[in-house]
């Protein structure tokens, strides 16, 4: 399976559908209206989080300011973010940053480095 987007008359961007180790992927090329381009091999879980910071990019190039890109969790990540909870919830002397931790650590996403401001 093929998309492709033309953005100019002399640009082109195509996506093909891949896997990498069994797992769905996508191919982004982008060529240029001699042929030259580049492309990047995309894990599919990976995907959202792309064409967010695209649109983070986009967004700021503007002159708008970037806005936090909101999505919907796989059920993978549900999955690992519940179990996270249920795991260290129940740990004695568990506070809310315990588990925010945990569930982040579990997601792969980074807390802020200064840590929280409240």
């Amino acid at each position: 399976m093929t998309f492709t987007f033309k953005p100019s008359p002399t640009s082109r961007l195509r996506a093909d559908r891949a896997t990498s180790g069994g797992r769905p992927a996508v191919w982004l090329s982008l060529f240029d209206s001699t042929g030259r381009g580049a492309a990047v091999f995309i894990d599919v879980d990976h995907l959202e989080e792309v064409v967010a910071g695209l649109r983070d990019m986009t967004r700021q190039a503007g002159g708008q300011p970037s806005a936090p890109s909101r999505r919907t969790l796989t059920e993978a990540e549900h999955d690992r973010a519940w179990h996270a909870i249920e795991g260290t919830a129940s740990q004695d002397g568990a506070d809310p940053d315990t588990v925010l931790n945990a569930v982040l650590h579990a997601l792969g996403i980074d807390p802020p480095a200064d840590g929280p401001a409240r």
